[in-house]
């Protein structure tokens, strides 16, 4: 399918993340009004690939309204009341990921002086949270930095550095991995995020030991579970897993786990957040923004496998250096 059909076939999904958009331009999970900025971020990719520029500028508008003088944004927003004091180093750095899509779909016009200058706000502020490994705190609060490192924020915080400085070539030590990551002691392992999120952006690419990991959440026929041990397939993560499967070059694959996730489009065109298949129930009872967006930019990642042109081009491919063209693209230097 090539993403102009893949476009018209999840065009009820895209309509519900404008539908959940409110007027001052955030996004919201769903009716309950939950914001989270990265998840945002995630939606305005999406806006971006169905050229919605209207509702794309509004989100931006709102996320830079909100980002403090610091270069730092609250992780979680009920309505306009921020819920979470704290700040979460990955959130900021990720508005750099829909604003580099829209450069991709044409749209550097987008880039301006203003935008230009809170993205180095933005990362300049980030290198307060990196230690002398390159290792990045989670979060900050009142009290200073916290004392752990967690592998997805950090992989987000790689894909916002490779956007910014357009390079794949990402510095930090590898050797101190098992030491430097979850420091809390939490086996963060059994969430299937901490196993395919290093791939996405490439950082693994050793394909034996993805596989060999992969049979610990695909469930044949669903999807991709959320955590190892419950019965509980999750659309965004089986989105996100077609994405690193598409970074390693497995298109087939990739393909069969999103032909998997399309029985679970409902009557309205829109994807609910996850399915306990034990039960078989869609839980929780929410069909989330994010969890569309998801469908969304992993739909055009595999429309646009076989093409990988840099007009236009999933934002994906291009921070792992797969898209041909001329990839000198740099709106933010």
């Amino acid at each position: 399918m090539n993403w102009n059909e893949s476009k018209k076939a999840l065009s009820k999904a895209k309509d519900w993340i404008i539908h959940n958009q409110k007027e001052d331009g955030r996004i919201v999970w769903d009716e309950k009004g939950k914001c989270d900025p990265w998840d945002h971020c995630e939606c305005l990719i999406a806006l971006a690939l169905y050229e919605e520029w209207d509702s794309f500028n509004l989100g931006v508008d709102w996320f830079f309204n909100n980002l403090n003088e610091d270069g730092l944004i609250h992780p979680e927003f009920k309505n306009i009341t921020v819920t979470h004091k704290h700040f979460e180093s990955h959130h900021a750095p990720y508005i750099i990921l829909p604003l580099m899509q829209a450069v991709l779909m044409g749209r550097d016009d987008l880039i301006t002086p203003n935008i230009k200058s809170k993205i180095n706000i933005i990362f300049d502020q980030l290198d307060n949270f990196k230690d002398s490994d390159g290792y990045y705190s989670w979060a900050k609060d009142s009290n200073g930095l916290s004392d752990n490192s967690l592998i997805t924020a950090s992989m987000s915080i790689f894909l916002s550095l490779k956007a910014l400085n357009n390079s794949t070539n990402i510095k930090f030590n590898q050797n101190l991995w098992d030491s430097k990551f979850n420091r809390d002691g939490i086996d963060r392992s059994r969430f299937s995020m901490d196993f395919y999120y290093p791939y996405m952006c490439a950082i693994k690419n050793d394909k034996n030991t993805f596989y060999n990991d992969l049979k610990d959440f695909y469930v044949e026929g669903l999807g991709v579970k959320c955590v190892k041990e419950e019965p509980w397939v999750t659309i965004a993560e089986s989105c996100e897993c077609i994405i690193a499967l598409l970074v390693l070059g497995d298109f087939e694959t990739a393909e069969k786990i999103f032909n998997d996730i399309l029985q679970f489009k409902n009557d309205d065109g829109i994807f609910p957040t996850g399915y306990q298949y034990k039960m078989e129930i869609f839980w929780p009872e929410e069909n989330s923004t994010w969890t569309n967006a998801a469908v969304i930019i992993a739909a055009h990642a595999l429309s646009t496998f076989n093409e990988k042109e840099i007009n236009r081009g999933n934002i994906f491919f291009y921070l792992n250096n797969l898209l041909q063209g001329d990839k000198t693209i740099n709106p933010f230097k």
